[in-house]
């Protein structure tokens, strides 16, 4: 006999995950079907910057999308809590600001000119010389002319985050399926689900957050979203402890310090890439630009390398909601880009009260799958 489930979720990166972890608390019976071994996780792959104040954008969907993501960060604290909480783990939560670093006087003026348009949406921000920067980080080149500090962003390590959301659950929602969805087709009021590894389940209601991961013809009637994926490459190096203290991003690379000893550096981009190797010369790259802001990193030994895969869509902003044409009760939590972290607690709560008919907390309006006119690909 097969397993019956209210809500199965078709992804187990941090937007699945902390959507099953809502949904719990409005008591459905959740299975997340994960295809973490075969399709990795855009989670793994991430720095964990929580960080809207650089990611104003041009675009129709610039404004709505960094309010979403203010929203956000304004719930992040009480997230982590809660999330250390109940996985009895850290998950490396720091809210000490983000340093866009300058070494000319046309980088310092394209900072600048980003102050006015953030604090017209309520954030702030400020420019401090190069030796203003210092003081708060040390290791930073005499080459910094001036930096724009962004006091309010912080920081996660996803890594982290995704274990204890994975345990969280597994303990307290339902099971975490490694599998992946090869049909989803409609019987009477339910629908019936073909996983990989032979198993069969039953959902009342379907959830796609299967990040860049190609969605054409998984589920019967359903118009595949306009989500591509947009591949990045990183490394880690082996920091001692304090060299940096929180997150600088420069021209070239971001450098991310974890309480684990790990500088993470990044990052490459390029659309349309699905595949997951990683090139020298793009590493040594990011290694040169993390050389130019602070030079102590250019002798510091390599840990990892990787690439991973940003669920892209065409106007950078996520598909949220119930899917408008085909069968009922499919929803869409997918496209998140380089935000999914940042913006996986309102997500799960909009979503998760959303699905199950609860009384709204976030507008999704704006992040509907219909605003793309039906046009998409798998």
């Amino acid at each position: 006999m097969r397993k019956s489930f209210d809500i199965a979720i078709i992804g187990g990166g941090v937007i699945g995950l902390a959507l099953a972890c809502a949904l719990r608390r409005e008591k459905a019976r959740v299975a997340v079907i994960d295809a973490a071994a075969d399709i990795p996780p855009a989670t793994d792959a991430a720095a964990g910057m929580l960080a809207p104040s650089f990611e104003v954008r041009d675009g129709n969907m610039a404004d709505t999308l960094y309010a979403f993501g203010a929203q956000n960060l304004e719930m992040w604290p009480a997230f982590a809590a809660s999330v250390e909480e109940e996985a009895g783990a850290s998950i490396d939560f720091r809210d000490d600001g983000t340093l866009g670093v300058a070494f000319d006087d046309v980088q310092a003026g394209a900072l600048q000119a980003s102050i006015p348009p953030l604090a017209a949406l309520g954030a702030r921000a400020e420019m401090i010389s190069g030796d203003e920067a210092r003081r708060l980080e040390p290791a930073l080149s005499p080459s910094v002319a001036a930096a724009l500090l962004a006091p309010d962003d912080a920081q996660v390590d996803p890594r982290k985050l995704l274990a204890a959301l994975r345990r969280i659950v597994a303990e307290t929602a339902g099971p975490i399926i490694a599998a992946r969805l090869e049909k989803a087709e409609k019987q009477n009021r339910a629908y019936g689900l073909v996983l990989s590894n032979g198993e069969r389940l039953a959902a009342d209601t379907l959830v796609l957050a299967s990040g860049a991961a190609a969605t054409a013809g998984l589920i019967e009637d359903i118009e595949p979203p306009p989500v591509a994926p947009a591949k990045g490459e990183a490394l880690a190096l082996a920091m001692p402890y304090g060299l940096i203290r929180r997150v600088v991003r420069a021209p070239g690379a971001y450098l991310c310090p974890k309480a684990d000893g790990r500088l993470v550096i990044g990052a490459t981009e390029y659309r349309g890439r699905d595949d997951l190797t990683v090139d020298d010369a793009a590493i040594a790259g990011l290694r040169r630009g993390a050389a130019a802001a602070a030079p102590a990193t250019a002798e510091l030994p390599e840990g990892e390398r990787w690439a991973g895969l940003r669920p892209a869509t065409p106007d950078a902003a996520p598909i949220l909601g119930r899917v408008p044409r085909g069968p009922e009760n499919v929803f869409f939590a997918l496209g998140h880009h380089r935000n999914g972290v940042l913006l996986a607690p309102a997500t799960a709560q909009a979503l998760a009260r959303e699905i199950t008919g609860g009384a709204p907390v976030t507008d999704l309006k704006p992040f509907a799958p219909d605003r793309f006119d039906g046009g998409g690909h798998g």
